[in-house]
Formats: structure tokens, sequence, C-alpha cells
């Protein structure tokens, strides 16, 4: 296979043949494509592109995790999503010790090289079997079949394929009642556009320097998907869009939440004078006099005191004439 003859023999025929097996990828994720990690779309044009010369890719996943900072896990769930759409075909290296399947090969049906290792392999004998099963007779339709009580089977004994995750009831990370009331119109989009009202609300925290709780936050977010779902009952707009207009939706609304609990802040904070406490109780008599007592005492001794001020001032004034 390393021997075969090249298909792409120039530079710009290799990007050619690169950019037509990527756009087959990128179409098989469809608009969950651009929400992939930006490493793992590097690895997906890392594979694309050393399939162009032969149109098989035979390195492990555990190299494209290495290169690329990423799980082994996140490519074999990639190569398994586009062999499940026919747009690969895996098979197996042999063991170097013989006594079981290698590394897989990933061969891309869409290069044109494909008819030939098609025709070469046949691709319907499995190269990863492991060791031979013996045959199991088959009894006899009239024999009665031994009854087997089931209740020691586990009770996850269901098996979980693709099917069965597209039937989860919530959108996992979105709150409850966002989730039960937009998780049927938005589906897995529900999640992006409540990530863009958490990036939102936090943009407002930092600029302010406020804490929102998780309540308002949650809020906040109802009211800017309802506003975004209203929205696109008259409109047609993509997903790109429906993300763009729901952050702005939810930057307002954060906006104005805080504007206003400033201001309620601010008239809390206004220091309002203590009324002067005017006692208006009946005093006895006898005190009534003593207090009218000491105010005549007072004002005689200021009179008095204003007397004798005066005749100094004319005794100067009558040593200052002789004088």
């Amino acid at each position: 296979m390393q021997n075969y003859e090249s298909y792409t023999r120039t530079q710009n025929e290799q990007k050619q043949m690169k950019y037509k097996l990527l756009s087959i990828v990128e179409s098989v994720f469809g608009d969950s494509y651009a929400r992939l990690k930006l490493e793992t779309r590097n690895a997906i044009d890392m594979i694309c592109f050393l399939a162009t010369d032969k149109g098989f890719v035979y390195a492990k996943d555990t190299y494209f995790a290495e290169k690329h900072d990423i799980s082994a896990r996140t490519i074999r769930r990639v190569m398994k999503t586009l062999e499940e759409a026919g747009k690969i075909v895996k098979a197996h290296r042999s063991s170097s010790k013989h006594n079981g399947r290698g590394a897989a090969v990933y061969f891309f049906v869409n290069h044109p090289y494909f008819a030939h290792w098609t025709t070469y392999f046949g691709f319907d004998v499995q190269a990863d079997v492991q060791a031979e099963n013996a045959e199991i007779p088959c009894e006899s339709k009239n024999k009665e079949s031994k009854k087997v009580s089931t209740y020691s089977l586990p009770k996850n004994h269901y098996i979980k394929n693709h099917f069965m995750y597209k039937t989860i009831p919530f959108i996992k990370g979105v709150p409850k009642l966002i989730n039960q009331t937009f998780k049927d119109v938005f589906k897995d989009s529900l999640r992006d556009f409540y990530l863009r009202v958490r990036v939102a609300s936090q943009k407002v925290c930092q600029s302010v320097s406020i804490t929102l709780s998780k309540k308002d936050i949650h809020s906040i977010a109802y009211e800017s998907i309802h506003a975004l779902f209203t929205y696109i009952k008259t409109r047609s707009m993509s997903f790109e869009e429906q993300c763009k207009l729901v952050y702005r939706i939810a930057l307002n609304k954060f906006n104005e939440f805080v504007q206003t609990a400033d201001q309620k802040d601010k008239e809390k904070s206004v220091i309002v004078t203590p009324r002067k406490i005017v006692r208006k109780e009946m005093l006895p008599d006898w005190f009534q006099e003593k207090q009218e007592d000491k105010n005549r005492t007072e004002s005689e001794e200021s009179v008095a005191v204003v007397s004798e001020e005066e005749e100094i001032a004319k005794m100067k004034a009558i040593l200052a004439h002789y004088a």
C-alpha cells in the first residue's frame, strides 16, 4: 500500500483533495462542526491532509491526540461518526504478534482510490477477528428449551446506541425551566444560547464589579431566549446570527438590571436627618415657678452687669475730659 503510486502529484492537487475531503466531513457534522474545539478541527484537517495521497489514514488515534493536545477518545468519536455516515470504512491491521487485531486504518469512500482498495481488500472479511468461535449446534424445534430465570440479569442490559441518545429529555448544562420550555424548539442549540447569556453576565459583572445571583442569571436567560424565540417566528436566521442576537439581548437586560440595582442602593444610602423630639409633657407648678425664678435672676444679673459697664464708661469719659 505504501509503494502504490500517489494520486496527488502537485501541491495544488493535494490542497484541492484535502478541501474536498474536509468539506465532506463538515457536511456530516453540519452546524455542530463550528462548535467543535479548535484542536479537534485541526486534527480533522490533518487526517484529511494525510488521506489525500492514497485515500487512507493509518496513523493511530494517539498520534493525532498527542499532536493536537486532545484525547484519543475524541478522535475515535469523530471517526465513528464518519463511519456511521458512510463516509469512511475502517479496517484493522494484523497485530505484530498475530494474536489479535492491530491499529485501525481508515479509508475515505469519496477518494478516487477507494474503488481500487475495495477491489484489493474486498472489505467483506474482517481482519480484526481475534479468535474463531466454535459452532453452536442448533437444537431441534421439538425439543423443549430450558427455561432460565432472568432475575440475575444486570440492570443495565440495554444496549446504548446513537438512536437512544437522541431522546435525552434535558439538555445538559441548561436550567430546568429553560429546558422544559425551549428544548423541543432549539434542541442542542439551546446549550449554546445559554452559554452566550452566561458570557454576557460575566462581561457585565467584570465591568461594574458586581456579583449576580444564580436566580437573576436564570431569569434573564429565560427572558432573552424567549425574546429570541419570538423574533425568529417571523424571520429566518442562521445559527450564528441567533447566537449573536441572544447575546445582545442578554447584555442589554443585564445592564438594565445592574443600573436599576444601583439606583435602589443610592436611594437607600440617602442620609435622613433625625427629627428633633419636642417633649410636650405637663410640668408641675412648683417646677415652672422655679424655672421662672431662675430666668428672672439671670435677667437681673445681666442688667446689673450692663449698668456697671455704663458707669465705668462714664467715669472714663470724665477723666479724659479733665486730662
